[in-house]
């Protein structure tokens, strides 16, 4: 399993990390008040697990891969690849990872202030996001991005590498399509749901009455709450962004993405302190929420509000 894109998680006490999104300062102020020092060593010997979607939207995306990359070559960080993630490594542009590609993001017609890339920096982060693996397990913990699937986890197991994983089942999803005829949103749906690397980073979807823009894009599906069915080992996983400061899970899982993906449009209203969306951390097996700027809050993961925001869908 050492080379599997599901391997083994760590033992011991674990901060489970949310998708920081190119937060930088946010990841080190959230360190702070977990007790770890600068180098992300703990004085009590707890460890890191990123939740992925370390990358776009935030002011410097390669600082945190940089850093996150350092905390696991030193054994103190484990992470998961997220879909913004595996957007890069598939070099997929997206509306928000310009970046990646050295070239400034315009929302609304403003300069989004981002730190981009170089072509040393776009080799750096491709060899560490190749390296990920999609999902991270132990006898009472779960770890992915997005959704948990046994089936999906399966595949996962017998591959080692993400893109190469995907690309099979694109080309598997597209010869299973005649070239009459095809609905766009079908097959849009069976790409999303019979890709283990797309289910796993990104979740299931399905048809939706009403159709939903995300990214200036339009589109006919929406996601899953996959969560609602999921009774197993418990998951800890990340992607859902909660804007509402309702959590979401059930007994048996918790997202921690509290929505730090959306501090930039506070800066865009000159807030530059007390922003309300966050980034935040889920302490094992304290089952206590950690907040960048020092807030702590019980996880009570048996009662949480099932709300679904159309958000960061890919």
């Amino acid at each position: 399993m050492t080379n599997s894109l599901v391997r083994k998680l760590f033992v011991g006490d674990l901060d489970f990390v949310g998708d920081v999104h190119g937060e930088i300062d946010a990841l080190r102020s959230l360190m702070n008040h977990l007790g770890y020092d600068d180098d992300g060593e703990h004085a009590k010997g707890r460890r890191l697990v990123f939740l992925g979607d370390l990358t776009d939207r935030g002011p410097d995306s390669p600082a945190v891969v940089r850093f996150v990359q350092h905390l696991c070559n030193e054994g103190r960080a484990q992470c998961v690849l997220g879909n913004h993630d595996l957007n890069i490594l598939l070099k997929k542009k997206k509306y928000d990872n310009d970046w990646f590609f050295g070239k400034e993001f315009m929302e609304d017609g403003a300069v989004v202030p981002q730190m981009l890339a170089d072509e040393t920096t776009q080799q750096e982060v491709l060899h560490f996001f190749s390296t990920l693996p999609i999902a991270l397990e132990r006898d009472d913990l779960r770890v992915v991005h997005a959704s948990w699937s046994d089936p999906m986890i399966k595949l996962a197991k017998e591959a080692t590498e993400a893109a190469v994983l995907y690309d099979d089942y694109r080309k598997k999803i597209e010869g299973s399509f005649s070239q009459i005829d095809v609905d766009p949103t079908d097959k849009e749906l069976k790409h999303q749901n019979e890709n283990p690397v797309k289910l796993l980073t990104s979740g299931p979807e399905e048809p939706s009455a009403e159709p939903v823009v995300v990214g200036g894009k339009k589109r006919h599906l929406k996601r899953v709450e996959w969560w609602k069915t999921y009774h197993d080992t418990f998951c800890v996983f990340g992607h859902y962004s909660i804007i509402d400061g309702q959590p979401r899970g059930n007994g048996s899982s918790f997202c921690i993405d509290y929505g730090v993906s959306r501090r930039w449009t506070e800066r865009r209203k000159g807030i530059s302190s007390g922003f309300t969306f966050k980034l935040a951390a889920l302490q094992w097996p304290d089952m206590q929420i950690v907040f960048d700027d020092g807030d702590r809050r019980p996880c009570d993961a048996t009662n949480v509000v099932q709300v679904l925001e159309n958000d960061d869908l890919h």
